[in-house]
Formats: structure tokens, sequence, C-alpha cells
């Protein structure tokens, strides 16, 4: 290649089956060019060859870099077609079970026995490989003391590097038949998916059970990786079938973000067909899993989200499993398929929007008539023995701040933006004091009070406490029937309303009182069933709805860690407001509009502007012509580098990991939140204490399979991104720093500025905000005063 004169010579070419091969073009690219090249992008104009016919047009884009290690192993495995079978590479690693076979085999296998007199079950998928004699048959408590214990084996999968969620599948309850002949034992052969981020997973298949446990060393444990903090786990049921797809059965998304490290979760919960949409009444059983978050620390957590999360895919070479694979995420239901019951479902959504309006009203209700209560703790001296006792005092905050707000707005307008930026971050800290004084410790949420304490000291304020199986389950029931009342009482009066407006146009109508013509009162918004007109609607509904779900979630703290940026962002903008000189800036602007654009020398720009000659206009007009051109091509130049990188990214996944591909939901859009029943609990995770032997082991990978996710890195031929497997002995992950990989670990000086920004906030609120607020309001109690004294002595 340094040898020869013209460099590399690149020739583009149309391919024709039947003919020649017709050239379009040729490049060449010099040896210097070449060597000093370093992947960027670059475009070269083709050229025609001599002979050849000349087209004056097209480019070829190119990049180029000297090749790594890995680009020569991966054109080695490329050109002997060998691709990357990371999909069952646990069948292969994990220790094999028995499992029921064909038809014929199970419908002549026995699974129940009775043996002195107690009702024994076969244990499936098999017996535990070191106790094969011990545990081939259980009795029913037998089995769900086993399921409880540990697992055995653990699947270590994903990509990600914030954090550790170790998962076991414990059992399953209550699940429909699935399979015909249920006379003859023929029952659901159920097991578990599980997609999180990048990566997918199952459990072994527990055939013929309808409320099937899962056995300690079966296929039932998983470390996934996380790479962002609203990521949900997704969990599927299937009925599992040999020769045609797998039926789901039901599925569920476990919400991690406000979740307690260090901290065994056992949650049980309902399965259902969809979260998107209705109807949710369907009895599908129900799943209960064991769960257990490891984070490196919050601030770590708190600070990647700054950054959008970018789309997550997962990819799979078998149909099949992309099918339960995209079921288990989205459910049986396509909201994105065009069809009248969709739009029903958006439009019943919307309405179901309107149910704000009794929050609104309650809580201006109770702002006005002092009625919100919050508890503060105050010190109390104790004198025997001589201490400080913390007690809690329950004021009306909320009222107290908005009446010294008002009050400063009403004699000092000026401050009518800081108080406007303030609001947001009150009504955010509103919902959040909702939440979590709620009785119900399964929608509580983290406190505004956790994510700054993590933000300066790296770990939050909540530590790990034990819930306890139905706690606080009476006063749910009492707050959960007395919000049932108010939304009915609600309904009542309006459709009590509505009758009594009817009944008085009725009466109107019959007085003569009104237009005898009443096609437009009866006149109804009908949709025309035809699909040019309907999809483009049904495709803005569905935009408006994912956009005002993640309002939502971020309004109620659903996504915590974005509400509390929101919050914080809202406080900044307030303090910061109230340094600008809003009545002098707003004076300035309206000056500087009057004098320049209302005065008389407007005519000079009259005359040299607008009243020009054709060659001035036409030049102007060329010259805004080849501006927008300019901006056009710059546009879609970055449309193709967008188009480029998306489609060199799906033709590796799919060629890496297989060609059907589904998206997985980061942000959390869907319309129904899946909650733990009041039956789960918590405990909070107490390592055992190992020898060096069993560290070392667990250093080692010992009962534990890694897999790599899918997530790729890289720019020309991507990477997959391996995350470290090992465990440190204090329960926390290994850090690992990857140049590939942002790791926001590395960014304490910008934590510090932040919390520094916040501390400098509350400083100047403190010093400015509060002496202004009393200043004004005690001129206008003087002023009162004075008036008063004034009447009474005249």
């Amino acid at each position: 290649l340094f040898e020869a004169n013209d460099g590399l010579i690149l020739e583009v070419k149309d391919y024709d089956a039947y003919s020649k091969h017709d050239s379009l073009g040729a490049i060449s690219i010099s040896p210097k060019t070449i060597y000093n090249w370093n992947e960027e992008r670059k475009e070269f104009n083709l050229k025609a060859l001599s002979g050849e016919t000349v087209y004056d047009e097209g480019k070829l884009a190119l990049r180029v870099r000297r090749a790594t290690t890995h680009d020569k192993e991966f054109l080695e495995k490329f050109n002997k077609s060998k691709k990357f079978d990371i999909c069952d590479v646990a069948d292969d690693l994990l220790p094999t079970l028995e499992t029921g076979g064909g038809a014929l085999k199970k419908l002549m296998k026995v699974n129940k026995k009775t043996e002195s007199g107690k009702t024994k079950y076969l244990v499936r998928p098999g017996p535990d490989p070191k106790r094969k004699l011990e545990t081939e048959w259980l009795t029913k408590e037998q089995i769900d003391e086993e399921a409880m214990k540990p697992s055995h084996n653990w699947l270590d999968i994903g990509s990600g590097n914030l954090g550790k969620v170790f998962v076991e599948v414990i059992r399953c309850d209550g699940l429909p038949n699935m399979d015909t002949g249920s006379t003859f034992g023929n029952l659901t052969d159920s097991f578990v998916s599980l997609v999180y981020e990048d990566c997918f997973a199952r459990t072994h298949t527990v055939d013929d059970c309808l409320s099937p446990g899962f056995m300690p060393w079966s296929r039932r444990a998983f470390i996934l990786n996380m790479m962002h903090t609203s990521s949900q786990l997704f969990v599927g049921v299937f009925d599992s079938d040999p020769h045609t797809a797998h039926e789901l059965i039901g599925r569920v998304s476990v919400d991690l973000t406000n979740l307690i490290p260090n901290m065994i979760y056992t949650m049980k919960y309902n399965l259902h067909l969809t979260a998107k949409c209705n109807p949710r009444e369907k009895k599908c059983g129900s799943i209960t899993i064991r769960l257990r978050l490891e984070l490196e620390n919050e601030r770590t957590l708190l600070l990647s989200n700054i950054n959008y999360p970018e789309s997550v895919y997962v990819n799979s070479d078998n149909k099949k499993d992309y099918k339960v694979m995209h079921q288990t995420v989205h459910g049986n239901v396509d909201m994105k398929r065009y069809g009248l019951a969709n739009i029903n479902q958006y439009i019943e959504e919307l309405y179901d929007y309107l149910t704000i309006y009794y929050y609104l009203e309650d809580s201006f209700v109770s702002l006005i008539l002092w009625r919100s209560k919050t508890s503060i703790p105050f010190p109390v001296p104790r004198l025997t023995p001589l201490s400080i006792e913390w007690v809690d005092i329950s004021m009306p905050l909320h009222s107290l701040m908005a009446f010294m707000c008002l009050i400063g707005m009403v004699e000092n307008p000026e401050l009518m933006p800081a108080l406007f930026f303030g609001s947001i971050g009150w009504i955010l800290m509103a919902t959040m004091e909702l939440r979590t004084s709620g009785p119900d410790p399964w929608a509580r949420c983290k406190s505004f009070q956790h994510y700054f304490w993590a933000l300066v000291c790296g770990d939050g304020m909540i530590k790990p406490h034990d819930i306890a199986p139905n706690e606080n389950i009476e006063r749910i029931k009492v707050r959960e029937e007395a919000w049932k009342k108010r939304v009915k009482d609600a309904e009542r009066r309006a459709e009590e309303y509505a009758k009594e407006q009817e009944e008085y146009w009725k009466e109107m109508e019959e007085r003569d009182d009104i237009d005898e013509d009443l096609s437009v009162v009866k006149r109804k918004f009908t949709l025309n069933p035809t699909t040019a007109y309907l999809y483009p609607i049904q495709q803005w509904l569905g935009i408006i709805i994912n956009a005002l779900r993640i309002t939502k979630n971020i309004v109620v703290w659903e996504e915590s860690y974005l509400s509390f940026w929101f919050a914080v962002t809202s406080f900044i903008l307030s303090v910061l407001s109230l340094f600008v000189p809003w009545s002098l800036l707003v004076k300035w602007i309206m000056r500087i509009t009057v004098y320049v654009f209302f005065g008389p020398w407007m005519k000079l720009v009259d005359i040299y502007y607008y009243q020009i000659n054709e060659s001035e206009e036409s030049e102007r007009e060329n010259k805004l012509k080849s501006e927008r051109q300019e901006y056009l091509a710059d546009q879609i130049l970055q449309a193709q580098l967008l188009r480029e990188n998306n489609t060199k990214l799906r033709d590796f996944k799919q060629y890496m990991f297989g060609e059907h591909i589904t998206k997985v939901n980061i942000m959390k859009k869907d319309r129904f939140r899946d909650k733990p029943l009041p039956e789960s609990s918590a405990v909070v995770y107490k390592p055992e204490i190992k020898s060096l032997g069993s560290l070392a082991m667990q250093e080692g990978g010992y009962h534990q399979v890694r897999v790599d996710g899918q997530h790729l890195v890289g720019e020309m031929i991507p990477k997959i991104y391996e995350t470290p497997s090992t465990e440190a002995p204090i329960g926390k992950p290994t850090k690992k720093v990857d140049d590939d990989i942002p790791n926001y670990n590395d960014s304490y000086g910008i934590a510090v500025a932040k919390v520094g920004t916040i501390v400098v906030g509350a400083a100047i609120v403190s010093v400015y905000l509060v002496p202004n607020l009393l200043g004004a309001f005690s001129e206008l109690v003087s002023k009162d005063i004075s008036v008063g004294f004034r009447s009474f002595y005249s």
C-alpha cells in the first residue's frame, strides 16, 4: 500500500445480477492520509475511471483506523460465519435438570402419590443433584420451605456499572390452565422470563403445575447489572410449548427506583396480560420474587440522571424467544398498531387524568383552611437525665408558606418570577410528603432529604428497615375506601348537576327561549373509520399520552431521581430570580422596543431596506436562499450521520445476537403501576460471615456464571462491554473503570460544586427572601394599625 503511487483505490459499482456491473465512480486515497486517519468520518467525491461513464455526482463516506486485536478477532469470526451464541450459554454451563418430555410421556408420568398418609408431589424440574432421593418427592409444605432457601447457582448478566440487582424467582400461585386434557393431568408447563435493560433470561420449566415452586438448585437466580436508575425489571410467566409459540399467562413490571439497597425484598405481585390499557380484571395468578439491590453509592446514581438515558434493545436469534421477550416487556397488546380499540383506550386514559381535579380541590381547600399538617422535629431539653429529645410537632407549614409568599408578592411584585419557580419545587415537595407520610410502605418514595444527603455524603438518609407482611393493612383499607367514596360522591354530584342542566334546557325549550334547531347542541364528535385519517390521530395521542405518563411519574415521585433534580433546579432558579431587577428589565425592554421600532427613523428602514431595486432584491433573495440551503445541508448531514450510526448498530446487534429485536423502555411509560401485594415483606440484609476459603471461591466466581449483556461500545467495530462478575466481600460490587463507559463516580468535583450551589442558594433565601417577606408583613401591619388609630381619633 505505502509503495503504490495512487495509494488505495476504491470503486463503487451498480450491482446487476444478469449483466455487467456498471461503474459509478472511484476515489483514490494517499498512504499519508490513511496513516494519519484516526476513525473520523470523511467524504470523497466519486470520479469516473478511464473509459467509464462520467456521472459527476455522488460521494463515498469512510472511516479508517489502525486495526486492533479485537478488530482482527472479529473479522476472523465474521469470515467463518461464526456468531456470538450468548443466549444459550446458561443452558450449557448451569446444571441440567430433567424435564417432562413429550406429551405421551407427560400423560404417563405420575406427579402425585400418597405415602404414610401424606400427599407428596414430584419435584420439578428435578431433584437436588446432591440430594436426589431426599428431594425427589416432597409435600406441599416441604416444597414451599425448599423454595424459600438460598439459591445454589447464579447467572450474572447485563452491562451496567451502577449497581447489581439480585433476583430469585420463588413461586407462582393460582395460574390458569393453558393446556388441554386437564382431566388426565395435562396442566400448564410454566416458566418465568426476565428482561432487564440489555439482558434476557428465563428459568427452568415446571411441568403440569398451576402453583409451581422454583427450587433453589434450578435456574431461578439472576444477577442483573444496572445501567440506569429508571429501568424496570420486566417479569413474564409463560406456558411452555415445544411445537408452537409460548403462551403468555401474565406479566409484571417491578419498579426498582424507590427500593432501598441492602434489604431483602420478598414481593408478591398479581399477574396481568398488559399494563398499557384496560381490562386488567382477568385472574392470571400471582408471582413471588426475592430481590436485593447492591449500589456503589447513591451519589453515583443521582449524577447519572443528569444525562438522558439511551435507548436499549434486546436481540434474539430465536423467534419464539423474541416473542417471549416482547410480551414480557409490552404485554399482549400492541398499542402502536392501528385500531379503534387503541384510540378509545387513549381517550379513556385522557379522561382518567381528569381525576387530578379531586386532588387539586382537596389540596386547595386544605391550604386555604389551614388544614394541612406537617410534622417538624423540635429539640426539647430533658433535665433527668440531661439530654435533648426530638419531638415531632404538627403545624400547617404549607398554609404558612403560602401566606407569607403571597404577602411578599403583593407588596413586591418583582418576587413573582422567583415565587413561580419556587412553587414548582414546592408542588414536588408536597407530593413527596403525601407519599412518604402514607401508611402503605410499598407506595412510599425516597425523599428530597434522602437525595440531598446522598449528594453531600454519598449515601442516603433512609436506612434499611424491616417491612412486615400486611403492615398497616387496616389503615391502608380505610384510606382507599375514603378515596373511593370521595370519587364516587364527586361523580354522583356531577351526574346530578348534568341532570339538572338537562331539565333546565328542556324547560327553556318549552318556553321557546332557545333556538328550535338543536342540531348544534346534539352534535357529537364522531370518528371516521378510515386508517388514513385515524392512524395519525392515534400516533399523536400516543405521543401525548407518553408525555403525560412521564410528567405524572415525575410529579408523584415515581421517577424520584428526576423529581429531585427538577425540585433542585426550581429552587435554584427561584433564588437566582431574586437578583434580577425585573421592573427595570421590563421597563428597558419596553423602552428599547418603542424607541427602536416606532420612531420616525423607521422611514429610513423603509427606504433603504424595503424599497430597493430588482437587482438588490434578487441579490438578497439569493443570499437568503444560500443560507437556507446551507442550513438544510447541515440538517441532512446530521440526519445522515444518525441514520448511519443506527443502521450500523442494528446490523451489528442482529449479527452478534440475533435478527429479532425488542425495544426495552427505560423511562416508565406504562399506564398502570404494578404494586406489591400487602403480604409482601422485607428484611435487612445481613451478609453471613465467610471463611477465607469461601471468600476466595466467591471472588473466583464459584456457583456463578457470567454472561455479557448486549450493550455495544466503540465506533467502527463495536465490542461487548464487559462488566466485572466478582462481588466485594462487604457486599458491594467491585468498581471497574473503563474508558468506553462514562464513570460517574469520578465526578466528585462536580458534586461538590452542585452541593455548594444549593447551600449558597439556601443561605441567600435565608438572608434575602425571609427579611423582605417579614419587612413587607410588618409594614402592612403597621399601615393598618396607623390607619386604625387615625380613624379612631378622627
